[in-house]
């Protein structure tokens, strides 16, 4: 898993405390209103084991639904179901350890009733205070960028999005100068305020060996590394550690792209970093647990969808009598493989005899008037659900292109066949974080998510993918740039 850097734990931190101070909340209306006045206290304090394993099931459910990280927009639909999934599993892990420890879940009166105020509480504090907290003064992150360029300009411009809580605010740039010796000597002797500003924040030069004072005067809480050559940070190392260990996160532009759009540009990396991203990868940790949830989920998709996929066939029939209900596609799985991919089709018979493999755009005429509904809410996909039981692909992945794709963007991308190294997904974390694309510059922004991916892959990651393909399957609704 990707580092969690301090200026980011804090936030989490928030989160689950408030979190646990509706729970506790929900606890006591519950005990009260159940148990009674005269008995109550006695109750909540007789199995504090009780509390404990409730309150750590909730907090857990809302942390591996992302409900506590930094990168995702605010989202009321993701709200609401990530309430709705740490409900569930909490019951789940009660229910669980009842059955196994006899009476270890509080009585099911009471537990009802703390989690009603518990939700109650929680989600009237999330879709209300939520944005104003976390844009407030007391949660604002101040944020200093080294550099002046187009980097450091792009680096505000992540940082600063709407979609970044808690409130992000670049107070300052600095910019590294290199002088004579004696010049140098000057500048680290005091602040050389060039009287400049950046898009109407002041611009401080300063000394190589100066840049954590110059730093501090910002009272940051964020330094971000934004110059346009990476190498001439090199010298400023020592300062940089050293404001690191005095509690000022530091990131580089990488790290920036990571930690707030959660993608990997391919401009920063080389084959080494590719290699210490693998040593990372959870993937060899949880492969066998990603077969048996695949395994499990497809067959009971399969089976409670078997009616509502029967009657899209029909559809389909119905208006096309002249073209097959499935279509179906060679795609290049893992390490290369090729299997046969199996959808509900959605375009015209015969749509590609005279243009060969071709990107399809959001509005082609190709595309047949229930083919369209059905690529809106993603249900020309559930057929592959038999590829995922077939064990072809995964539920969640790098999305399986076409072998003549793959091979135009392997020669026209530079480590485009790093995809390769996973189970192809019936949705993945490009899927849900870049728009349906249909050019080379989309497949190599693509390419970015899917290698953030493979690097940070977990289990948790996994399931926030699976909730937010829902959002797009029950809403219709497309991520947007």
């Amino acid at each position: 898993m990707a580092h969690t850097h301090t200026h980011i734990q804090s936030r989490m931190a928030g989160m689950a405390v408030m979190d646990l101070a509706c729970l506790i909340f929900g606890a006591l209306v519950g005990v009260r209103v159940r148990i009674g006045p005269a008995e109550w206290l006695d109750y909540a304090r007789a199995h504090p084991e009780r509390w404990l394993l409730l309150f750590g099931a909730v907090i857990l459910a809302n942390y591996l639904t992302g409900g506590y990280r930094i990168q995702s927009a605010y989202s009321r639909f993701n709200l609401v179901v990530t309430w709705l999934f740490s409900l569930l599993f909490a019951v789940l892990l009660l229910s669980l350890t009842s059955y196994a420890w006899l009476k270890m879940a509080p009585g099911r009166g009471v537990l009802a009733l703390t989690l009603a105020a518990y939700s109650a509480l929680a989600l009237t504090l999330k879709l209300l205070v939520y944005q104003r907290l976390f844009r407030s003064e007391s949660f604002v992150c101040r944020t200093v960028i080294m550099g002046t360029g187009p980097r450091a300009r792009e680096m505000r411009r992540i940082v600063e999005s709407n979609a970044v809580l808690p409130l992000h605010r670049v107070v300052g740039f600095l910019r590294p100068v290199r002088r004579g010796a004696e010049e140098d000597r000057a500048v680290a002797a005091g602040s050389r305020q060039s009287g400049e500003a950046l898009d109407g924040l002041p611009i401080k030069e300063c000394a190589d060996a100066n840049v954590r004072a110059e730093a501090l005067r910002f009272s940051p809480h964020l330094l971000i590394v934004g110059l346009d050559d990476l190498r001439d940070v090199r010298q400023c190392y020592p300062e940089l550690k050293r404001l690191r260990f005095e509690g000022v996160e530091v990131l580089t532009p990488l790290k920036v792209a990571e930690t707030y759009v959660g993608r990997i540009p391919l401009d920063q990396i080389d084959e080494e970093y590719l290699m210490h991203a693998s040593m990372e990868s959870g993937l060899p940790a949880i492969r066998r647990i990603k077969r048996v949830f695949d395994l499990t989920v497809s067959c009971l998709g399969l089976t409670i969808l078997a009616v509502p996929m029967a009657l899209l066939a029909l559809a389909i029939k119905l208006t096309d009598p002249s073209g097959p209900v499935l279509y179906v596609q060679e795609r290049v799985g893992l390490f290369g493989a090729r299997f046969r991919m199996i959808k509900f089709r959605t375009m015209r018979q015969g749509a590609e005899s005279d243009t060969g493999p071709v990107w399809s755009a959001p509005d082609d005429e190709r595309v047949t008037t229930l083919g369209r509904a059905l690529r809106r809410f993603r249900l020309d996909e559930l057929p592959q659900l038999l590829n995922v039981l077939r064990g072809d692909m995964s539920l969640v992945g790098p999305r399986p292109e076409r072998r003549e794709m793959t091979e135009q963007l392997d020669r026209e991308i530079p480590y485009f066949s790093e995809r390769l190294n996973v189970m192809p997904g019936l949705t993945g974390w490009a899927q849900i974080r870049y728009p349906y694309g249909n050019s080379v510059a989309d497949a190599r922004r693509k390419l970015e998510y899917d290698l953030y991916y493979i690097k940070n892959l977990s289990a948790s990651l996994d399931l926030q993918i699976l909730l937010s393909t829902l959002r797009v399957a029950a809403l219709g609704k497309e991520r947007t740039l």
